[in-house]
């Protein structure tokens, strides 16, 4: 039993090495090619990192848990992680995944309607990463393909300055239910003055000015 506790502290590190060599490799190959899409996973994980540092944030809040990758991947960067799922099949997979680590909370239903039971709840400023839109495959389709102002509105109903990012900002261009630039930052400007909204690697960012 030592041995195995002893071999474990040896090779988490060791993985950990492993995964940031690899991750950088992959960063490097796509930003020498031009940062064509799509944005791979690892850039995501870092502008979320960088965010979250930036700001000091301890909570993250993700909609579209999908297979529960970017929980993985943030699982030791956050006091707390709140990821909503629509369908009951991934968000039963990602609660078994992550059922020994008590600061994730799966929550399955739909992405809006949670996160405004959520929202009221959180005792400090967070950090939104929204993915809940429809994208084929095994992902869930709701009552609209996306639904990004239904979920911006439940933030800033109570809002308490949230950090805001929106993945795969490239489909935002006023097409299939997906909103442009434009009209989100219209929104913003309504819903809270103080907000700023750029985009950049695909991703679109709400942040203080």
């Amino acid at each position: 039993m030592l041995k195995y506790h002893l071999m474990s502290s040896v090779v988490s590190p060791l993985k950990a090495v492993r995964n940031q060599l690899f991750g950088s490799h992959i960063l490097s190959k796509w930003q020498q090619s031009g940062k064509p899409y799509p944005t791979p996973h690892i850039v995501k994980q870092r502008v979320i990192s960088q965010y979250k540092n930036k700001y000091g944030l301890t909570t993250l809040v993700e909609t579209g848990t999908y297979l529960g990758d970017m929980v993985d991947a943030q699982r030791n960067n956050f006091l707390q992680i709140i990821s909503i799922e629509l369908s009951e099949k991934l968000a039963f997979l990602a609660k078994r995944r992550f059922r020994n680590r008590p600061n994730i909370d799966i929550q399955q239903g739909d992405s809006a309607a949670v996160l405004k039971k959520i929202t009221p709840t959180l005792v400090s400023s967070a950090l939104f990463w929204l993915d809940g839109h429809y994208s084929g495959g095994l992902t869930a389709k709701g009552s609209v393909e996306c639904p990004v102002f239904d979920e911006l509105d439940s933030i800033f109903d109570y809002n308490k300055n949230h950090i805001i990012l929106i993945d795969d900002a490239r489909l935002y261009i006023g097409k299939d239910e997906y909103p442009s630039l434009d009209e989100l930052t219209q929104y913003i400007a309504k819903r809270d003055s103080r907000y700023r909204i750029s985009s950049e690697d695909d991703i679109i960012r709400i942040e203080i000015n």
